[in-house]
């Protein structure tokens, strides 16, 4: 495979090479780079408070949650209306003929004509040809103002207090679907952001890799040259050159995307640009089990369900109250005249009063069909939130497994760092000397960034468990666990 001159000057050429080469930013890095352009443009970069505080701002599924909670203040105004009386003004003009005035012939008036058969009567010979009362139609028209206020109020005081209380409880109900919404929104935006962290690893990890097999596949065709190595190997250094390219695309591909995700979880369009300010803190608390899942079983949308069954308890009680005396009052005092003028005339006032005791008795059994709809409703809401309960403890449990392999895996990732590291130096060194080939130093290389790339997947996976872990028990993906009472033993690394 060549003379010992032609060996010599391939071993120099090497350990000339292995004397500048040092793994690449991304892969000798403990970390990300400070700043990642995700969507490459004009903007400061973004910091992980900045992201989930836009979301929330932004986000669609909050700002409908808020927008409920405003007609549900509708409501209560609504509920409160009902045990209070209503008062009308009301103006009527009227003209017409009064029919009072044109009685029948009894009383001399111009009625029907009488029965051509009957018998006169003494006032028909006495007064036969005469009116006391002219006809209808020469009854001359009139004029009628009134103005009268009209108090009306149903006196009910269990279906008041059951309005009140049911448009409270949904009030309440709308408040946790606010928080619960929040926090979703949190953690769209914290899963995006740390995917942009892992996407811009992988891009850089797969350049380390490109790049080492790019200088391997030049250090070949030397060799080729050289008459050390064969056509075959430099053809192979050339095709696993042309495998990374496309692997290259897909990773920036893939960064883009990120950006375009986390623009979308903060309201914002897709298209736009956006850059982050790489900031991850690993908490590593030891969390009691217990604690979490009992902190599971009181997140919003549990809770939700526990208000849901006040509010149908509250709706019972309204559809009772039909079956409840109540008492109605109503009353109207107002003035009447022939001018306008005179309705400052109090001698042409007038007023009415009533206060009326009602009783229901039968009503078709109507509202009994109504509260036994909503018991029923109560026991099959009490029923979905025993199932959603046991449905969320088990989620809980899952998180907190793959939270603890998580951690267990970044610890592994971080010893394997170290190691090919080690390694590296170590085959640098050898390659010096002349004991290892190249070829054995490129391997360790590529080692090193594949560990590189591991540590920074076991990184997000541990800060996207510990998120999902968050929102799991009705926290905030922002808050810190050590910060919840009972939660954690420890301080965040």
């Amino acid at each position: 495979m060549g003379t010992i001159a032609q060996r010599s000057a391939l071993l120099a050429l090497c350990a000339a090479a292995a004397g500048f080469l040092s793994p690449p930013a991304a892969a000798c890095a403990d970390g990300p780079p400070a700043v990642i352009a995700a969507r490459p443009g004009d903007g400061a970069p973004l910091s992980l408070r900045d992201c989930a505080e836009r979301a929330v701002a932004r986000n669609d599924a909050v700002h409908a949650e808020r927008l409920r909670r405003r007609e549900l203040d509708g409501q209560m105004t609504q509920a409160l209306a009902t045990g209070l009386p209503s008062l009308d003004a009301s103006g009527v003009w009227t003209r017409g003929r009064d029919p009072s005035f044109a009685l029948d012939s009894t009383f001399g008036g111009s009625g029907d004509d009488p029965d051509p058969n009957a018998t006169p009567t003494f006032l028909d010979t006495l007064f036969a040809g005469f009116d006391f009362i002219p006809a209808p139609e020469d009854i001359p028209a009139q004029t009628y103002w009134r103005t009268s206020l009209n108090l009306s109020w149903t006196i009910n005081p269990v279906r008041v207090l059951a309005a009140v209380g049911a448009a409270e409880e949904a009030i309440h109900s709308q408040d946790l679907a606010i928080e619960d919404a929040v926090y979703q929104a949190e953690l769209e935006a914290v899963t995006a952001y740390h995917g942009i962290v892992l996407a811009a690893g992988q891009v850089e990890a797969v350049e380390a890799r490109l790049a080492n097999q790019r200088e391997f596949l030049d250090i070949m065709r030397l060799s080729r040259d050289l008459e050390v190595v064969t056509s075959l190997d430099t053809l192979q250094a050339a095709v696993a050159v042309a495998n990374l390219e496309p692997q290259l695309r897909l990773a920036r591909r893939g960064l883009r995307t990120a950006g375009a995700t986390l623009n979308a979880a903060m309201g914002a369009d897709p298209a736009e640009p956006v850059s982050i300010a790489v900031e991850q803190t690993i908490e590593l608390d030891a969390i009691a089990a217990d604690r979490a899942v009992d902190l599971g079983d009181q997140r919003p949308d549990l809770r939700q369900l526990d208000l849901l069954v006040e509010l149908l308890e509250q709706t019972r009680r309204n559809a009772t109250a039909d079956m409840r005396p109540f008492l109605a009052v109503n009353g109207s005092y107002g003035l009447v005249g022939r001018q306008v003028d005179e309705l400052t005339d109090k001698g042409h006032d007038f007023w009415s009063a009533s206060v009326v005791l009602n009783i229901p008795l039968f009503n078709g059994r109507l509202t009994k069909g109504r509260v036994d709809e909503t018991r029923a409703a109560m026991l099959r809401t009490r029923a979905q939130r025993e199932g959603l309960g046991r449905q969320v403890r088990v989620h809980v449990l899952d998180l907190l497994e793959g939270l603890d392999a998580a951690r267990q895996n970044l610890q592994a990732a971080h010893l394997n760092v170290s190691r090919a590291t080690e390694l590296l130096e170590t085959s640098k060194f050898m390659l010096r000397l002349g004991e290892v080939e190249y070829l054995t130093v490129l391997e360790s290389e590529a080692g090193r960034a594949q560990a590189q790339t591991n540590l920074i997947q076991a990184r997000h996976d541990v800060l996207t468990a510990t998120a999902s872990l968050k929102r799991a028990i009705g926290i905030s993906p922002m808050r810190p666990l050590a910060s919840v009472p009972g939660l954690t033993a420890g301080e965040a690394e």
